[in-house]
């Protein structure tokens, strides 16, 4: 059994259904199965041998998803690299995993320099674009797959602890690091929703539309669109790039989408937008919607459940080297303000406190671990960050939590984000959450700037409401009124966006990063 046996099996039961939409093309089962077994067999024609790594690099489309379920079936393992990145991260990334083979749109090819990726011969560079638009001398992706056969190649040795694809992290903090993740892993991860959800009798599985907004390139939308062709459903795949609120509502109403899982910003986009844009989009399709990459700031989640009126909301934590380990779910949401939530089926977390011992006791701080089949196996290539986050059967993100007496889990921050000031240990999550709380505010991010005598102070960067304005000195007094001296922010600034990654998560590193240069240390 591999990740892609759940498209093969609905093109057998279900070969008339739609499979995915994307703008005004929507192809049936049997046609995704197909054109995902023409490409293996392109992919093993061409000389391509079991587990060679193949880098792709594209927008959202359909041919993203054929795309990684052909490579699967060909014993083959998936790159998907974050088009956000510039040239110089993209080349590293294609370099760093030893990839051999390229998919790349025809919207990003200029991103990158055939040169600087020697492992990748020119003709295995495959473009995705319409035929006269291929630069000469690169294959076209469809004159590529042309004349092969529809069916799943035949002889192809797969077991279930070939890796499927790397994750590169987003990058943080630093260079991106490649998760490999196997086929039993992901297996594991749409195991785990099909536990949650049977025996639910108002939930019909195959009628499950899913709005696939987050870029594919990441974790949370392969494990997504896989997960809807096992329970025989329909992926509706949202452009890439710009994002645009009341085009995510105009595709609810007209697809009729049941599902979606979205980043913080993008819930805050969609109820920012004004009344009149909002209320005029039916949204009783919709019944269920997760929120991921980060938690939600309590007054966002409040508007939120106020406006889905009709949607069981819920939070989900987890990671790329981890999959999803917890969640929240929507009976819970306003009794654990902030929480991640429980450990899903399988799952067994624990923390670890700074001497090494276990925590048992509740709302004490430490490192969370996870015991899941769904970990990864380690970072390509780079031993001493797999020792760091790999102990035998358990695996670390990285970040501190807390639970409860109930065992309801907390973040307390991302390990790395943590400011030390005066030897008090500051987490901004914290003072986010603060600051969440003024009108004007639409986001905020803080950080540690250096500081000569305490070694780093707090820093805010708000983005602010469309039409609010808030001064420096009215910022500070309201900080001061709401956490204690030494969490207060010492300034502040008022930015248009910050930077992101495809997820949306705020790259907090290259907010910091002017504050830092010339520092002897850089944390």
């Amino acid at each position: 059994m591999n990740v892609a046996d759940g498209l093969r099996i609905n093109s057998w039961s279900n070969p008339e259904k739609i499979a995915a939409v994307f703008d005004d093309k929507r192809v049936t089962y049997a046609e995704l199965n197909a054109r995902a077994n023409q490409l293996a067999h392109a992919m093993l024609k061409k000389g391509f041998e079991r587990q060679d790594k193949i880098s792709i690099l594209m927008y959202n489309n359909i041919e993203f998803l054929e795309i990684y379920h052909g490579l699967i079936r060909a014993a083959l393992i998936s790159v998907p690299i974050n088009f956000r990145l510039v040239p110089a991260e993209l080349e590293y990334i294609i370099n760093n995993s030893d990839s051999v083979g390229l998919f790349i749109g025809i919207e990003l090819f200029e991103k990158i320099n055939p040169d600087n990726i020697p492992l990748v011969k020119k003709e295995n560079i495959i473009i995705i674009s319409p035929k006269e638009l291929t630069p000469e001398g690169y294959l076209n992706y469809e004159d590529f797959i042309a004349g092969c056969p529809g069916n799943e190649p035949e002889n192809v040795d797969q077991k279930e602890n070939d890796i499927f694809y790397f994750g590169y992290t987003s990058g943080t903090t630093g260079f991106p690091k490649g998760a490999m993740n196997t086929t039993r892993g992901t297996l594991d991860i749409i195991k785990n929703i099909f536990v949650r959800t049977a025996g639910k009798k108002h939930i019909d599985l195959s009628r499950r539309v899913m709005l696939v907004i987050i870029p594919i390139c990441h974790s949370n939308s392969v494990w997504a669109t896989l997960i809807t062709f096992w329970c025989g459903g329909t992926n509706v795949v949202f452009p890439s790039g710009q994002f645009n609120a009341e085009k995510v509502l105009q595709l609810i109403e007209k697809e009729k989408v049941t599902t979606s899982s979205m980043v913080p910003t993008m819930i805050i986009n969609i109820l920012s937008l004004p009344d009149e844009v909002k209320n005029k989009y039916d949204m009783s399709s919709l019944t269920s919607l997760g929120s991921s990459s980060a938690p939600l700031l309590t007054k966002t989640k409040e508007e939120a459940m106020e406006f889905f009126k009709n949607v069981r909301f819920s939070e989900g934590y987890g990671s790329t080297e981890t999959g999803a380990l917890t969640t929240l779910r929507h009976r819970d949401q306003m009794r654990k303000i902030r929480s991640i939530g429980q450990p899903n089926p399988g799952i067994e977390i624990k923390l670890i406190d700074e001497e090494g011992n276990v925590i048992t006791d509740p709302d004490k701080l430490g490192v969370l671990w996870a015991k899941a089949r769904s970990a990864f196996i380690g970072y390509y290539k780079d031993e001493a960050k797999t020792k760091q986050s790999i102990d035998g059967e358990w695996s670390s993100p990285g970040d501190i939590a807390y639970f409860d007496e109930e065992g309801y889990y907390y973040l307390a921050d991302r390990k790395h984000d943590m400011i030390i000031s005066g030897g008090e240990n500051i987490y901004p999550a914290e003072i986010e959450e603060a600051i969440s709380r003024l009108p004007q505010v639409s986001e905020v991010t803080v950080f540690g700037v250096p500081h000569e005598h305490w070694g780093e102070e707090v820093k805010a960067v708000v983005i602010l409401r469309e039409g609010q304005t808030i001064g420096e000195e009215e910022f500070l007094d309201y900080c001061k009124d709401h956490l204690a001296g030494y969490k207060r922010p010492r300034s502040v600034d008022f930015v248009d966006d910050f930077p992101r990654t495809a997820t949306g998560k705020v790259l907090k590193r290259i907010l910091k990063k002017p504050y830092w240069e010339n520092q002897e240390r850089n944390i």
